[in-house]
């Protein structure tokens, strides 16, 4: 969608008035969650008890910190918090605190792997890194338990169904992080993250509590298959309701519902970050399912080809429906006037006529993102 930085979106891509103070951005999709009552009175007494229990972890770990604070000053420098902008119950945005375990980058590309330094990589595989997070659980950003809180980078990239995992406090540790941690898929994670705010419970925290100690143990999980602690989230590569097909050796791809019915196709060809994709007739009977194929193709995109740029071409005058969804999904026109979540400026090709809308699909750079509001979807509940 289109964000202005003061006031709503007007919800149109096809205006010509120019808004030099928008931002281009997706929504977030969420379906609203109600908890039982016997599971807000379980989350309110837990609160009271995490208080206390977060108090004492900090008096008794006070002495370790300052050596862990020592250990980090002296391998990689100052500062030596390290601080995020995380997402918790019902979006909620905090700061939370870690200790670093990386140095700073070194001019030019460098990955996570080679900034981790030896000493970082103990505290990550022995979890003291974590400490400082117990600030956050005095004073209520995130839990104990709960699932694993994630950058505001992410917002947009979430289906509805996933959004779910927010309707609890994020937490410490949590039911993905003893059955796997880092080495799952973010598909098998978000699984885990909602099947926990299904059973929320005494029982299911003490059972995650005793596994934890054991993966901490084993230093289990730290990082994936590619040697890092956690792998960007590309988005789903499907939802309850859609299911992406492709793209095959030809670009061609559609995304078809449960009952095998096509909701959107369309063929992409992939140039480096970029992506110049057409679409074809939508299924008009499907327009409620849109929101949840552009999401569909935004991610097959960057976890296929690293996409960082879309380019978007209709077959045909695009319906009313579509032009909506193209906006919550953050396209927009090229003169639009609005920006993006980069310093970069869209890769438009010399020769070439320009894209009829076009989205940013990449990580947003801290100091260009703002970000995106989160609208509730009709239907079915969490």
């Amino acid at each position: 969608m289109v964000q202005p930085t003061t006031g709503a979106a007007d919800g149109s891509l096809r205006g010509r008035r120019r808004r030099p103070s928008g931002v281009a951005a997706a929504f977030q999709q969420r379906y609203p969650v109600r908890l039982t009552p016997e599971q807000q009175r379980y989350l309110a007494a837990r609160r009271r008890a995490e208080t206390v229990l977060a108090g004492l972890g900090l008096a008794v770990a006070a002495l370790p910190m300052l050596a862990i604070s020592v250990g980090v000053a002296a391998t990689m420098g100052r500062p030596v918090l390290f601080t995020q902008d995380r997402i918790t119950q019902d979006g909620r945005i905090f700061r939370l605190r870690k200790f670093r375990s990386m140095r700073p980058p070194a001019p030019g590309a460098e990955d996570d792997r080679d900034r981790l330094v030896p000493f970082g990589r103990l505290l990550r595989e022995t979890s003291l890194d974590e400490l400082p997070s117990l600030w956050n659980i005095l004073v209520g950003d995130m839990s104990i338990v709960g699932p694993r809180p994630l950058t505001t980078d992410y917002l947009g990239r979430f289906s509805a169904d996933q959004f779910t995992r927010h309707a609890v406090p994020a937490g410490l540790t949590g039911y993905a992080q003893v059955n796997g941690r880092n080495g799952l898929d973010w598909d098998e994670r978000f699984i885990m993250d909602q099947e926990y705010v299904r059973r929320l419970g005494l029982d299911l925290d003490l059972w995650i509590l005793r596994d934890t100690v054991m993966t901490v143990l084993r230093r289990s999980g730290v990082t994936d298959a590619g040697g890092v602690s956690m792998a960007d989230f590309p988005g789903p590569q499907s939802t309850v309701d859609l299911v992406m097909e492709g793209p095959d050796e030809n670009g061609a791809w559609r995304c078809v519902d449960r009952d095998g019915r096509t909701v959107l196709q369309g063929e992409a060809e992939v140039h480096r970050d970029l992506a110049r994709v057409r679409l074809g007739p939508e299924d008009p009977t499907a327009s409620s399912l849109l929101d949840e194929a552009l999401l569909l193709v935004a991610s097959r995109l960057r976890r296929t080809d690293e996409v960082e740029w879309a380019y978007l071409e209709p077959a045909d005058d695009p319906s009313e429906a579509l032009v909506a969804a193209l906006e919550r999904a953050g396209y927009t026109a090229p003169d639009s006037g609005v920006r993006f979540p980069t310093g970069e400026r869209p890769p438009l090709e010399a020769g070439r006529p320009a894209p009829r809308f076009l989205a940013f699909l990449g990580l947003p750079e801290e100091a260009n993102a703002i970000a995106p509001p989160t609208c509730e979807s009709r239907g079915r509940p969490g």
